[in-house]
């Protein structure tokens, strides 16, 4: 128990911040996330609507 606990200590950040990631990733591309997220990637094009 004590060498995992150690291995954790010295490669959290290795393992951590990739799963972070990953995580973040999944759930940003959920299935019930479409509605809210459509929105939010049009706005760069708001400005080229025709008048």
């Amino acid at each position: 128990m004590n060498q995992f606990v150690s291995m954790l200590s010295e490669y959290g950040l290795f393992l951590g911040i990739p799963l972070v990631f990953l995580a973040i990733v999944a759930w940003v591309c959920r299935p019930s996330a479409k509605k809210r997220y459509q929105a939010d990637g049009n706005i760069p094009f708001s400005g080229d609507k025709k008048r």
